[in-house]
């Protein structure tokens, strides 16, 4: 138990400190508690309930995407709530995988800041030190090797491994890097 809550904490702080700022930019803009609430609310059931939510891989970048979407939605408010309240509904629609936009640079570009390590496990898959890496890692960690395995080796996403490990997103991300950074280096990438 100690461990899945330790395993969490990233996410649970990340969304606690995300909740709080959004609460900061409606209450900066003097929107009256029930609007800040049912508008974050609203958000929130429609993204949840269509399930396979988007997000950075980068904490920071959703951070101030979900702060300017917030933002957008509470400058709105304050013209007209009943547009608010549609365009709540649609930013929560466009923010799932029903949004159909995975080729948008933010979560799915054509080129990765992994591209040099995907391609070198591609072309060398029998390579010894590759082969050393893997056991190495299998040995040290059963976490890290499994996220190895399915971002570099079966190419899931971030969303996938995620929901495949039942562990945050930034949590996977974070790995991600390391392990990237390990294999560049243990490889001579």
């Amino acid at each position: 138990m100690k461990e899945k809550i330790l395993l969490y904490l990233p996410s649970i702080i990340f969304n606690v400190a995300e909740v709080i700022v959004i609460a900061l930019i409606g209450t900066l803009l003097q929107l009256p508690l029930q609007t800040l609430v049912m508008i974050f609310i609203l958000f929130a059931i429609i993204r949840t309930s269509l399930g396979g939510s988007m997000h950075y891989k980068d904490w920071y970048k959703c951070m101030i995407w979900s702060a300017l979407v917030f933002l957008s939605l509470f400058v709105l408010a304050k013209a007209n709530l009943i547009i608010c309240i549609l365009m709540t509904i649609f930013c929560a629609c466009i923010l799932t995988k029903r949004g159909n936009i995975s080729d948008i640079f933010m979560w799915k570009g054509k080129a990765t800041k992994y591209a040099d390590v995907d391609e070198y496990i591609k072309y060398h898959l029998l390579d010894d030190k590759l082969i050393e890496f893997e056991k190495k890692i299998q040995e040290q960690d059963k976490l890290d090797y499994l996220i190895y395995k399915y971002r570099f080796k079966d190419n899931l996403t971030f969303e996938q491994i995620s929901d495949k490990l039942d562990i945050g997103t930034p949590r996977v991300s974070e790995k991600i890097e390391k392990i990237a950074f390990a294999i560049r280096l243990y490889c001579g990438i």
